[in-house]
């Protein structure tokens, strides 16, 4: 595989993880915010495999660990995947001066499943295993993941209930100022409530070579937060008469080459992950990414993808589907998808700062991106070589907080799409992580109020929106450092919004699996 392919498909598939295990990591950085004290791992096939694990990172450098760890990955776990570990392997054995563990976990939900955190003596960095042996083979592992945890010290001292704005902008203002000093954090942070700013501050660089600070006019790339306004936009043609939720991807697409599948898939699955399809995010996207600018540019690549369900199965995150309902939105509207979000989207939300780059372009305040090799590395690296040629309706525009806090507020006022389409787009959500995934946007309870929006990061990249929905309050995040876990600070505060006079929520929420705040 091409290397240029292969690293930035590692730098993808830790990005598309890191959401579903983050309540997981924060529990265990939550249970550990002092130093952390000794773990003891279990006397299983798995909890042993553990213990390898990290003796060899201890041990060997980065050349003794790759061969070694190549041996005890099942067959099962694909090619990219195994790489993608054991690369991260080499880098602990480089970069971390050993590794402590500090806690243990399982998952009743999964067993088998063993979850080791681990601190790096070099650094403070930590992180989690996410690890189960493979039945069939009891020498070998059926699943081997290393995803990175937030600093448990960051909400030590944060309230569980409500607080007030001021309280809140103390405590904000001084979770910026740890994240600059223990992770170099580069980026801006917005909040809105009751109609007013109550927060708003940036930090870091915007570009490191010429030591170009970060101000609130910077612009940020926010990943997969754009998906956001690709299912406004498919709502929007539904309410213009001109789609159904319940049309086929061959009646929208007749251009797809795999027919008989796409007469299965419909638009509702696409928007809700459900469609079975694949990723995009493959060896020859990136070994030829400047060929894909549009969304015509991948139905060819996309259906030569193995399917990953049954259309109308399990929920399976798929840039794929929001490629192909680019290409809807192009076929059904007779513009470009460019254009359409443009006109439609961005300019009745007043989004004056948003749009979608390519890498030869000149954008003004647009940022650099930044990224680690490696989860325990302190070097940046520019991310021009990781990244998509150019976003499209699956993520990769730029926006700012400012912006995204109005398309917050366009789409609560009903200036995007009317109420009704909107209820339409929350009902029927799909469980996934700490919620459910409704129609392009995440979704899940705290105090009793629903928290909307969508996280985005890749390399270079690390944002997120969520919006407080009962009480119009939101909270805007965006960096140009990534993937990483500081998205996690914006939900951190709209957890905090949410508890203001909020009184427990009666009945029961579809697609929900949870109604704890976030870390709780």
């Amino acid at each position: 595989m091409h290397t240029l392919a292969f690293t930035a498909m590692a730098a993808i598939r830790k990005v598309r993880l890191a959401p579903l295990w983050a309540s997981i990591a924060l529990a265990c950085a939550s249970a550990s915010a002092a130093s952390p004290s000794p773990a003891h791992l279990p006397d299983t096939p798995v909890g042993r495999f553990a213990g390898e694990l990290i003796h060899h990172v201890d041990a060997d450098g980065p050349e003794r660990i790759r061969p070694w760890a190549a041996t005890v990955l099942s067959a099962s776990i694909g090619s990219d995947d195994k790489a993608a570990f054991v690369d991260e392997l080499a880098s602990a054995a480089r970069d971390s001066g050993g590794l402590d563990v500090f806690d243990v976990r399982t998952d009743p939900r999964q067993p088998g499943l063993l979850e080791v955190a681990v601190q790096a003596r070099r650094g403070g960095q930590r992180a989690l295993f996410v690890l189960a042996a493979d039945g069939a083979h009891p020498d070998r592992l059926a699943q081997a993941d290393l995803v990175p945890m937030g600093d448990p010290a960051l909400y030590a001292h944060w309230p569980k209930g409500a607080v007030s704005h001021a309280a809140l902008h103390k405590l904000v203002h001084a979770a910026l100022d740890r994240l600059v000093r223990t992770q170099d954090f580069s980026g801006c942070v917005m909040v809105a409530d009751g109609g007013r700013t109550i927060f708003d501050e940036c930090r870091g660089l915007a570009e490191r070579s010429f030591g170009v600070p970060v101000d609130h006019q910077t612009k940020f790339h926010i990943g997969s937060i754009d998906k956001m306004f690709t299912a406004v936009a498919i709502a929007q043609l539904v309410e213009a008469g001109k789609l159904s939720w319940d049309d086929t991807l061959a009646m929208r697409i007749p251009e797809y080459p795999d027919q008989a599948v796409a007469k299965r898939i419909t638009v509702w699955q696409l928007l809700h992950h459900t469609s079975g399809l694949g990723d995009f995010l493959v060896p020859e996207f990136f070994e030829h990414r400047e060929k894909f600018v549009d969304p015509a540019d991948y139905l060819g690549l996309i259906a030569r993808q193995p399917r990953v369900g049954k259309p109308g199965g399990d929920w399976n995150y798929s840039n794929a589907g929001y490629a192909l309902l680019g290409r809807i939105i192009e076929n059904v509207s007779g513009e470009n998808y460019f254009d359409y979000i443009q006109r439609h989207v961005f300019a009745p939300a007043h989004m004056d700062a948003s749009g979608f780059d390519a890498l030869d372009e000149v954008t003004q305040k647009l940022s650099v991106g930044y990224y680690h090799e490696g989860l325990f590395s302190s070097d940046w690296k520019a991310d021009w070589m990781k990244i998509p040629y150019k976003g499209g309706p699956a993520g990769g525009g730029y926006s700012t907080n400012a912006d995204l806090l109005r398309f917050a507020a366009a789409l609560r006022e009903g200036r995007l799409v009317k109420p009704a389409t909107l209820a339409k787009m929350f009902d029927g959500e799909v469980p996934a992580g700490p919620g459910g995934y409704a129609a392009g946007f995440g979704d899940r309870l705290s105090h009793g109020r629903h928290i909307r929006g969508h996280a985005g990061g890749i390399a270079g990249t690390d944002a997120d929106l969520a919006m407080v929905w009962e009480t119009g309050a939101a909270v805007a995040l965006t960096s140009n450092e990534g993937p990483g876990q500081s998205w996690l600070l914006a939900e951190r505060i709209a957890d905090l919004l949410a508890a203001e006079g909020a009184k427990p929520a009666g009945g029961s929420t579809a697609g929900k699996s949870r109604q704890e705040p976030v870390g709780e």
